[in-house]
């Protein structure tokens, strides 16, 4: 966490401004229990981004979604602590697995499938919040 919080305090008041969501993804390649599913963790500033996510994971996945408005520990928390609405994906299960940061943590032991399917919930729900407000780019003088 020490890299998002420094991110943060760094930002401009612009870039904060333009900032709309932060979607933090950790752990999304580690099935730790059927079935498979993703744990969206937030704030309450988070939680329309949430509503969008898990309307993301019915329409494109087979994930069971779990949500959780009490943030820690991951790099979604500075920015939620700054008021910009972000959300933590991980593996629904994440507090089963006894193999993180350990010698056992291999990458014979990840779920691709799972990570794609977390990585498809997240695309649809930043896909459809570029079409509802499209980014348009600035460029320097010349």
């Amino acid at each position: 966490m020490f890299g998002s919080r420094q991110y943060v305090e760094e930002m401009t008041t612009a870039e904060r401004a333009r900032t709309t969501a932060v979607v933090n993804m950790d752990m999304i390649a580690r099935l730790n229990a059927e079935p498979r599913s993703v744990l969206l963790e937030g704030a309450e500033v988070s939680q329309p981004l949430i509503s969008s996510l898990a309307g993301a994971a019915a329409a494109h996945t087979d994930l069971a979604v779990f949500t959780s408005l009490n943030p820690f520990a991951s790099d979604h928390v500075p920015f939620i602590e700054a008021g910009m609405p972000a959300v933590l994906t991980i593996e629904g299960s994440d507090q089963l697995n006894t193999d993180e940061h350990t010698d056992r943590d291999r990458q014979e032991t990840l779920d691709l499938g799972l990570a794609v399917a977390i990585l498809r919930m997240n695309v649809a729900t930043l896909a459809a919040a570029l079409e509802a407000s499209p980014v348009t780019f600035e460029t320097g003088g010349g």
